[in-house]
């Protein structure tokens, strides 16, 4: 019964949400079966793991639930049904959350049952209560369209021959929905073709794009700051979008949720991870300014968790920027918010970074071996991390061992796009030249470094660049 649908979906519920749900079930107007109430009753004793052995449909029927005469059979057929109240109880709770819907809802039945009054007093509690919505976001432009649409419904049931601007405001409030919403997804479409090996159509983009350029949304945070991630996508040299990007992170992204606004600073600070990676070294400080105003701000934050992806980069511009102290620091007191799950393994990598970077080859390879290859990016960045100690160790026959398994890894996976594989594929090829030359043979390590200049999308480009120099 543990790993029933059942118990997985009230592990998800709050104390305060169990107890809700337990009035609901007592409610007749949502269940007339007192036997779901019982039932359920008995079994929130358990909560919030829910993890016993009084759990077991065994022991459920040795020892019995007062009220209650069960089977194995009545025992599935009442948690099924539980299951179908949950469901509805959650649709029920996120229906009545959404105040303005709910208002919406109103104002059409009032204005079909012709009741005028009721409508217009409606209307306006509709009103106060859309100024009190904190983000000025699509989500916000949605909520005026609904509202301006029944303000227009009314307008017309009046058959009157007048200008009215109610049809004219649910028309642009649509429009400023639909830009902001296909703005944001185009920027994610984009992005995960960069990341992934998968093929998204990006539908009238060039239209949209030409439009923004052409037309003024200053007073539209929500359009300005994802036209600005668009064009850092779409004009990946022009510097001047980025620029203005964070311009207008500093001065609006308050006025969005965390989550939407901590997605808004990560566009801007994967621009500046793409242009270190092709050689801008310049950006290592703006990536990390830009992390520490997250962190000031507690965006990075998912349900009280920090990410261990976002956990990792900042480490990485860190000891970028040679602030060693700072991460060191960093490490030993945010490694304590991330999900357990991934804790250990995001410690051990990124404290072998830190060691890496203070030449303690051996203590970070001995700590590298502790990281398991469980999430892909992560597995990416240890077995370079590794190959990189064993070049700086002189550990060569070891190199090219894990050298060969990574370009197996890379030519197996099917998931990762084929500009990630070429990243890495090229760290790979030039480490392995480099390692082969001998030292002061300057016209051929010349010649490398020139190549890895051209190429410029290398992995770890700065730390191949840095040892050529030290071989010439």
């Amino acid at each position: 019964m543990q790993k029933s649908k059942l118990i997985e979906l009230l592990q998800h519920f709050s104390t305060k949400e169990l107890t809700r749900f337990s009035e609901y079930l007592a409610s007749p107007f949502f269940n007339k079966d007192e036997q779901l109430l019982l039932f359920f009753n008995h079994i929130k004793k358990y909560a919030p793991d829910f993890e016993t052995k009084n759990l077991e449909k065994e022991k459920l029927l040795s020892k019995g639930i007062s009220g209650l005469q069960l089977n194995e059979k009545k025992i599935g057929y009442i948690m099924s049904d539980i299951v179908e109240h949950i469901e509805g109880f959650i649709k029920y709770n996120n229906f009545f959350t959404e105040d303005l819907e709910g208002y919406c809802h109103l104002l059409s039945t009032f204005n079909k049952w012709e009741t005028d009054k009721f409508f217009d007093q409606t209307l306006r509690e509709a009103k106060d209560n859309l100024k009190k919505y904190p983000y000025r976001n699509a989500d916000f432009f949605y909520k005026e369209y609904l509202l301006e649409t029944e303000i227009n419904s009314y307008f017309d049931r009046q058959k009157k021959r007048a200008y009215d601007e109610s049809l004219q405001k649910a028309a642009d409030h649509l429009d400023l929905f639909y830009l902001a919403t296909k703005l944001k997804y185009s920027c994610e479409l984009i992005n995960r073709q960069k990341l992934i090996q998968t093929d998204y159509t990006l539908r009238l983009l060039k239209e949209i794009t030409q439009h923004l350029h052409d037309s003024t949304y200053d007073d539209y945070p929500s359009i300005t700051i994802y036209y600005q991630i668009l064009m850092t996508f779409l004009e990946n040299d022009n510097a001047e979008y980025f620029r203005k990007l964070t311009e207008l992170l500093d001065e609006h992204s308050f006025k969005f949720p965390a989550d939407e606004a901590r997605d808004m600073y990560a566009y801007a600070q994967n621009y500046c991870i793409r242009k270190i990676n092709a050689g801008e070294t310049d950006y290592s400080k703006e990536l990390f300014e830009l992390y520490k105003i997250c962190i000031k701000r507690e965006l990075l934050l998912v349900d009280g968790f920090l990410s261990p992806w976002a956990f990792k980069n900042i480490v990485w511009v860190a000891l970028r920027v040679g602030d060693v102290e700072w991460t060191d620091n960093f490490i030993k007191t945010l490694s304590k918010k991330i999900n357990p799950k991934f804790r250990d393994n995001a410690h051990n990598y990124n404290y072998a970074c830190l060691l890496f970077f203070q030449d303690k080859f051996g203590e970070a390879l001995r700590l590298l071996n502790q990281v398991e290859f469980t999430d892909i990016f992560y597995g990416l960045s240890s077995r370079t991390m590794q190959i990189k100690i064993y070049y700086e160790l002189n550990e060569w026959v070891p190199m090219q061992s894990a050298l060969e398994a990574f370009k197996v890894f890379l030519r197996r996976n099917k998931t990762l796009s084929e500009n990630f594989k070429t990243t890495y594929n090229n760290f790979l090829k030039f480490t392995d030249k480099l390692s082969r030359i001998n030292k002061r043979d300057k016209t051929k390590l010349e010649e490398l470094q020139h190549k890895i200049e051209e190429t410029k999308v290398v992995a770890d480009i700065n730390w191949l660049l840095q040892k050529v120099g030290e071989k010439k």
